[in-house]
């Protein structure tokens, strides 16, 4: 395109030669708060705004704006070309593996379900569990056959050797700085307070960054973590599924418009382009009446919205100069929303605005189609 990272190398010709105030005010041009405040005034030309905005890499209010600034038959021709950039994106993806956008959902779905679904690793752990417990009720079996238990001195001398070992590990020397009983139970509790202080410091961060449970963890905990991980995947799984399908399926609402509906829209659309008549405009918003949402709807009132007059139910009216820069821009968006396609958001708005350029330096023009109008994915 002829944007070289600074200016333009050709003029836009295709564009208003209107200041960005006269083109928000007569057309309904309207910049983001972030981009009305690289401007250093309201009265630079629409041409001066855009190198400005393309300086700071601001790209969707870049094409925005060229949407109310170009002239409303070159935008129409822009969009189109911009239809046909998306739809040929989408057929390419579609080709990879075979699926529509809604049969991808459903094997996606599928597949996540499957993986919620399996409990292998969990019946692992249960039997894991299992046999600990087989195998430590054969060793007391083993040890109560042959009477290996032991005698009451026996006893004794382990629950000795217990307090010395809690005694050691308090820090107290009772033989050679005997305490009080009350110290030596301030003592204790200090200690106890730190321990749980650091119970709780362990806990808190294992709640805000967890980690997967040590493999020597008894096996019990072992198992509730893997349920409760499991478990944890569901909400996330569904709601991502569910944001994929708007708007829903409700039953009674009417079938929307097949394919061969959008297709003769975007055939109006070329008609008008060819000749711009009001004839031919109002065949276009009986297209786009028929062909119920969508972009190709959206293209097809944009075309109709910027013919001369507007034929109404009580006669004709002069066509809203900003109603073309609206539907352009709306199209444009719903072009960039469109499930499927290699190309995310942002990548589309990029070829959106490099198609724009070239549309409004006179670069790209239309004329006789020298390739069949592309055709709409099924919804």
């Amino acid at each position: 395109m002829s944007w070289n990272g600074q200016q333009f190398n050709r003029p836009l010709v295709m564009m208003h030669k209107e200041s960005l105030e006269t083109l928000c005010q007569a057309r309904g041009g309207k910049a983001s708060g972030a981009a009305s405040a690289y401007f250093p005034h309201q009265s630079i030309s629409a041409e001066l705004a855009l190198v400005i905005l393309l300086t700071h890499n601001m790209v969707e209010d870049a094409v925005n704006l060229l949407a109310s600034a170009i002239v409303p038959r070159v935008g129409v021709w822009w969009v189109y070309r911009c239809m046909e950039l998306v739809l040929r994106d989408v057929e390419a993806d579609r080709a990879g593996d075979g699926l529509t956008p809604a049969e991808r959902r459903s094997r996606d779905a599928a597949a996540a379900v499957a993986a919620l679904s399996d409990t292998g690793d969990i019946d692992a752990l249960v039997e894991e569990q299992r046999e600990l417990g087989r195998k430590m009720t054969a060793e007391l079996e083993e040890k109560a056959r042959q009477r290996q238990y032991m005698t009451p001195a026996q006893r004794m001398l382990l629950k000795l050797e217990w307090m010395q070992q809690a005694v050691a590990q308090s820090g107290l020397d009772l033989a050679e700085a005997p305490q009080e009983p009350a110290g030596i139970l301030a003592q204790a509790l200090e200690s106890r307070m730190a321990d749980t202080e650091e119970h709780v410091r362990r806990y808190v961060q294992s709640m805000l960054s967890p980690q997967e449970p040590a493999a020597d963890l008894p096996s019990s905990d072992r198992i509730f973590e893997a349920i409760r991980a499991k478990t944890a995947g569901i909400k996330p799984a569904v709601e991502k599924e569910m944001g994929k399908v708007f708007p829903l399926k409700m039953p009674g609402l009417p079938e929307p418009p097949g394919p061969e509906k959008r297709l003769a829209a975007l055939d109006a659309v070329m008609r008008w382009l060819l000749v711009p008549s009001d004839e031919n405009g109002q065949l276009a918003c009986q297209a786009a009446v028929a062909a119920g949402q969508g972009p190709e709807s959206m293209l097809a009132y944009t075309a109709f919205w910027s013919a001369t007059n507007l034929k109404t139910e009580t006669g004709v009216a002069p066509a809203n100069p900003a109603l073309p820069a609206l539907g352009i821009s709306k199209t444009l968006y719903q072009l960039a929303m469109m499930e499927g396609g290699n190309m995310d958001y942002a990548a589309r708005y990029r070829e959106f605005l490099r198609l724009g350029i070239e549309c409004a330096d006179g670069t790209s023009t239309w004329g006789a189609p020298s390739s069949p109008p592309p055709v709409p994915v099924p919804v």
